[in-house]
């Protein structure tokens, strides 16, 4: 493609949503970088949202969008989603080669449209995505401090499964599905209408809630909107022939025990969160059981991988044979984003040092949920 005649537009949430469809049918995008999820975030949460394009010849080729919010005295511009966008990826046009110029050339019509701007914040960020490189790795970034952990598939889950203790985890599945028998029978559930994404949602909701506040870290779903945000991402989704989200759960004796919520790109699926019932059949390890059965099913896939997205648990490492590192990408518009990047550099950094000492982390936590948690 060639890389002439390139125009920079900001682009008001009205006519935002049409773009993605003029982007072509091959075009690359993480989930929480999707028309939907954008038209959803802006509506349900956060009205002030705007989409940074790069256009070729009336065409665009580059989507970037975001939201602006204050933290203190400064205003930032952030991927729309808050701490439940990740695995971050701008969308683009298949075909198209973006350049350090290009990104440089919209930041500034960026500042042009909205001077109170300080800071565009662009984190936990794939390197690339189905083998395209992101183009914002091309102005300077710094590894988050959380990596993404996933599984390659190689469409056969016999190969998958015995990378790791295969032995144990066959055991472990056969023993938990007696258990779930006894309890009156159990089934995998696909959410296939609103009514049922809205039900597996709400079970969620309560279980992510319950588990939080024991471990005494902020509940992410309780800002005004978010809750009906997913509600109304979900519900719209189940409707389309190829959904970009979607529920699956596992039920068992008539009630959800445990709720996944996937993403998807055109070579693998991104796990984005699970809630597990504590309840009598807790020991029988229904998020285990559940991402058991459906990795099984995405090995009967086109699927390349299957990503557990953003953070280090002992669960994911269990299945996981890949690592892969996530970015954080800060552009300074003002004197005053400046100061604050300087300021997000200096704690990432921190973070990073905590989280890669397994000593430290373990006490972090640890101390988090004495002095927070709900007993």
């Amino acid at each position: 493609m060639s890389i002439t005649s390139r125009q920079a537009k900001i682009i008001a949430p009205l006519e935002a949503k049409a773009l993605w469809n003029e982007l072509g049918e091959d075009f690359l995008a993480g989930p929480a970088q999707t028309a939907n999820w954008f038209s959803f975030w802006q509506s349900c949460v956060n009205a002030d949202c705007l989409v940074a394009a790069l256009f070729e010849a009336e065409r665009p080729i580059f989507l970037l969008p975001l939201e602006v919010v204050k933290r203190g005295p400064v205003r930032i511009a952030a991927f729309p989603g808050g701490p439940h966008a990740n695995c971050n990826f701008p969308a683009l046009a298949a075909d198209a080669q973006i350049t350090a110029a290009d990104l440089t050339t919209l930041f500034k019509a960026l500042h042009k449209t909205r001077p109170d701007i300080d800071l565009v914040s662009l984190v936990r960020q794939l390197g690339e995505l189905d083998g395209k490189a992101n183009p914002l790795m091309e102005l300077q970034s710094r590894e988050n401090a959380n990596i993404s952990l996933g599984i390659m598939l190689d469409r056969d889950f016999e190969t998958v499964v015995g990378r790791h203790n295969a032995k144990r985890k066959k055991k472990k599945h056969r023993q938990n599905t007696r258990r779930f028998e006894e309890a009156g029978g159990y089934r995998i559930v696909t959410a296939t209408t609103p009514v049922e994404t809205n039900a597996m949602l709400n079970n969620y909701f309560e279980c992510k809630a319950a588990r939080l506040a024991k471990a005494g870290i902020k509940n992410t779903y309780e800002p005004a909107g978010t809750m009906q945000f997913f509600q109304q991402l979900f519900a719209h989704e189940v409707q389309s022939a190829t959904p970009r989200f979607q529920l699956k759960a596992l039920e068992a004796g008539g009630h959800y025990r445990a709720v996944l919520g996937k993403s998807y790109a055109r070579q693998q699926t991104f796990i984005d969160f699970i809630g597990i019932t504590e309840d009598e059949l807790v020991s029988a390890s229904p998020g285990e059981f559940l991402f058991f059965e459906d990795i099984q099913d995405s090995c009967k896939t086109d699927l390349a991988v299957y990503s557990f997205g953003i953070g280090d648990e002992p669960y994911k490492r269990s299945w996981s044979d890949l690592e892969m590192p996530s970015y954080d990408t800060d552009v300074s518009l003002t004197a005053k984003g400046r100061m604050f990047a300087g300021y997000l550099g200096a704690r990432g950094k921190l973070v990073r040092r905590i989280k890669k000492n397994e000593t430290v982390w373990a006490a972090v936590k640890k101390a988090r949920s004495r002095l927070f948690g709900k007993r």
